[in-house]
């Protein structure tokens, strides 16, 4: 009876502190949005901001995941690609969310076990967007060959694409597994992947575009995170 107790006193207070990580995480997550937003707003050779034209590029990727077709073998093979990396750099063995869940059913104790043993390697794969970082790649080496006119605007718009679609796939791939997860767990699991990548992904911009300063949107980013944190807290206050 007392190890009863204990257990649900210890899974009660990592819900509350999972919820308080994702209270944290979604200010922080907001403000750095809005800050590598307000950076990208320049003008570019193109005629437009590259802010608009990473936002026609995601807009257009949710339209088409939405309403033609799911690209999963494409997020499939970089998951593929990055769980191998993950053992080869963390160890033990790789088991997709969705296929200890699995085993998890037929086998209830042995499922948990990989689920749990696995954690950082299942996750690993979600964080970094690699066809983001593929094509803030392909626009520093064509911007060495070809006139910036032509290679900053269908870039920009590509990296909208690339992000929308490592963002909504992950979504959809954790939601999968969403009936073995509390609410907040998963929460937390999407608030660190859309941290994490869009750091990623503001790392890698400048190659992109050059007038792009990963210092600054982060200094903006955490300094709205600050701001929109300080507004909550003072609400709650009054």
């Amino acid at each position: 009876m007392g190890k009863l107790s204990s257990s649900i006193v210890k899974t009660f207070l990592a819900r509350v502190i999972k919820a308080g990580m994702v209270a944290i995480l979604l200010p922080v997550a907001a403000g750095l949005l809005i800050g590598i937003l307000g950076e990208l707003e320049r003008i570019s050779l193109s005629g437009a901001t590259f802010r608009e034209w990473v936002t026609w590029g995601f807009v257009t990727y949710v339209t088409m995941h939405l309403l033609l077709y799911r690209p999963t073998p494409l997020f499939r093979a970089s998951h593929r690609l990055f769980s191998v990396l993950a053992v080869w750099l963390f160890g033990g063995q790789v088991s997709s969310m969705q296929t200890a869940g699995a085993k998890g059913k037929a086998a209830k104790g042995k499922g948990e076990a990989v689920a749990q043993g696995s954690t950082l390697v299942a996750f690993s794969p979600y964080v970094i967007p690699l066809y983001t970082v593929l094509v803030c790649a392909l626009g520093w080496v064509l911007q060495r060959g070809v006139l910036h006119t032509y290679v900053e605007g269908p870039v920009s718009f590509l990296i909208g694409t690339t992000l929308a679609f490592h963002w909504v796939m992950t979504a959809d791939d954790l939601q999968e597994q969403r009936s073995r997860w509390h609410v907040e767990t998963y929460l937390l699991a999407l608030g660190l992947v859309f941290i994490l990548t869009l750091l990623i992904g503001a790392a890698c911009l400048p190659w992109a575009v050059a007038e792009f300063s990963f210092i600054d949107a982060l200094a903006n980013g955490l300094s709205a995170a600050q701001e929109i944190l300080t507004t909550l807290v003072q609400r709650l206050c009054l």
